[in-house]
């Protein structure tokens, strides 16, 4: 698959050098017996790819060159709205034969190049590039004599096994919950189907408060200054609080400790510098003045764990129900957990299966993507923009690609090992499982867009083939996994805190 938008770079001298953009794509090129030509590259995840233009063509595209440098430079003796009837030769005289050269290769490439490509059934990854320097380029070109055009593209590569898939023999450790998460699970229950009492004492932390609240930007003087600079209320009417520290907006709760109902309390907030602040909704650093008017205060008591408790759950319900419920929830985690290692380690135990020479352009371009969303991920988590800033640079990639090429390298054979197997074994995911997938991701991304309102469409194509991807992965593993011998490892004991 070819994008348009081939750059040829000329300096005087023979400085410079040629790339044509083309998007990253999987697959094996096919190669044709016609022209153009193509030619795998040995010890090389690439092909030499040779594009012959006639001469008719390259007379063309020297007259469309110079036709275009008419319109952009002044030629003694002619007016720029004349452009179209200077002569190429008085263009070549005024500009210089190379630059009209230049300039007819550099359309020449990105047209026929192009076509090649397409024609060929080669999915290239990265840029083509021309394997002669500018200077030989333009020496080799003649308008109206035939030219031809020689490039390398890179390709994916197809496995070579070195060994068999199946049969294989693994090592790897069970994943156990600590008894904790079976304890946390029944707490979240229990925290779901809290008691409440109306209370006439004043508030506490641990209670829930029924309040409204309005908010304004705060003056030097502590009073009132203006709506905050945001859209919508920050706030808004009965709002169910629970009074826990550092929850809700910085500070609120604390300063709400001792009201009771029919209260109005004015709490100064001054919003940090933190990324939720300032990603979210413009207010990092803005100092703000808070009216709460307390309604309701309520005391929260957690139920004791019962057959009452179980069957506010669902009538019917026992404690001793409920408990294997959650022993079966949590316990089921831990397998699907388990199922991960067992995919991690089979992918592993494939790459050592195979010899394929990764094309650079592929490592580069993961590594970028990994990067990318290494620095997004700071930027949430607080990291400062002038800091993130000094890491965007030719230097601080490299210093990145340099640690992470072991992984991404690995990340790229497992991936070319798990579609060659389902190539070989005709593997491919159910339908039925696709749409529901893409329902719940869709879902989840709605979701998603309410809270942060990032404006961003939703990528359908894009989520579809990741999930088609995935489901792909999964199957091959599993068929994998059906001859494999997995050792099944104890996680080492924890231990005891003292």
């Amino acid at each position: 698959m070819l994008r348009r938008g081939c750059i040829l770079l000329l300096a005087a001298g023979g400085a410079g050098g040629f790339q044509c953009q083309t998007k990253v794509g999987r697959g094996v090129a096919v190669w044709a017996s016609t022209a153009p030509h193509a030619e795998p590259i040995p010890e090389s995840s690439s092909v030499k790819l040779t594009v012959p233009v006639s001469g008719a063509v390259t007379r063309s595209a020297f007259k469309r060159a110079a036709a275009e440098l008419a319109k952009l430079r002044p030629i003694p003796g002619w007016r720029k709205k004349d452009a179209a009837k200077i002569p190429a030769g008085v263009v070549a005289s005024a500009v210089g034969p190379h630059v009209v050269k230049a300039k007819a290769i550099e359309a020449l490439s990105e047209t026929e190049v192009h076509s090649a490509i397409s024609s060929l059934g080669i999915e290239a990854v990265g840029q083509a590039r021309l394997m002669s320097t500018p200077a030989e380029l333009v020496a080799a070109y003649a308008p109206g004599e035939p030219f031809d055009l020689i490039v390398k593209v890179d390709v994916w590569p197809k496995a070579a096994w070195t060994g068999s898939y199946e049969g294989l023999e693994i090592e790897v450790e069970k994943v156990k919950a600590e008894d904790d998460v079976r304890a946390k699970a029944m707490e979240a229950l229990r925290e779901r189907y809290i008691d409440l009492a109306d209370s006439s004492e004043p508030a506490k932390m641990g209670d829930q408060l029924t309040v409204d609240m309005r908010g304004y930007v705060r003056d030097e003087a502590g009073e009132k200054a203006g709506e905050l600079p945001v859209q919508g209320p920050v706030g808004g009417e009965g709002l169910e609080l629970v009074l826990d520290s550092g929850k809700f907006l910085p500070g609120i709760c604390e300063a709400l400790v001792g009201t009771v109902a029919g209260e109005t309390r004015v709490v100064p907030i001054d919003f940090p510098e933190a990324a939720r602040f300032r990603d979210k909704q413009p207010l990092a650093g803005v100092e703000a003045i808070f009216e709460v008017d307390v309604k309701a205060v309520k005391t929260r008591t957690k139920p004791e764990l019962n057959d009452d408790f179980a069957a506010k759950i669902r009538p019917g319900l026992t404690l001793e129900a409920l408990e294997k419920e959650v022993e079966y929830t949590v316990g089921s985690t831990e397998d699907e957990k388990t199922k991960d290692k067992v995919h991690a380690a089979l992918e592993l135990a494939l790459v050592e299966k195979i010899d394929v020479p990764l094309p650079e352009t592929a490592v580069v371009e993961s590594a970028r993507q990994k990067f990318a969303v290494m620095l997004s991920d700071m930027r949430t988590n607080g990291t400062p923009d002038e800091e993130i800033k000094q890491m965007i640079s030719k230097d601080g990639f490299e210093k990145y690609l340099k640690v992470v090429r072991p992984k991404v390298e690995s990340e790229l054979k497992a991936r070319l090992v798990v579609e060659a197997i389902a190539r070989d074994e005709h593997i491919q995911p159910d339908q039925t499982a696709i749409d529901e997938q893409l329902e719940l991701v869709k879902r989840q991304y709605a979701q998603q867009e309410e809270k942060e309102s990032s404006g961003h469409a939703f990528n359908e194509e894009r989520a579809r083939e990741k999930i088609i991807s995935e489901l792909v992965r999964i199957k091959v593993l599993d068929k994998v996994a059906s001859t494999a011998k997995i050792n099944y490892v104890e996680p080492p004991s924890q231990p005891a805190v003292a």
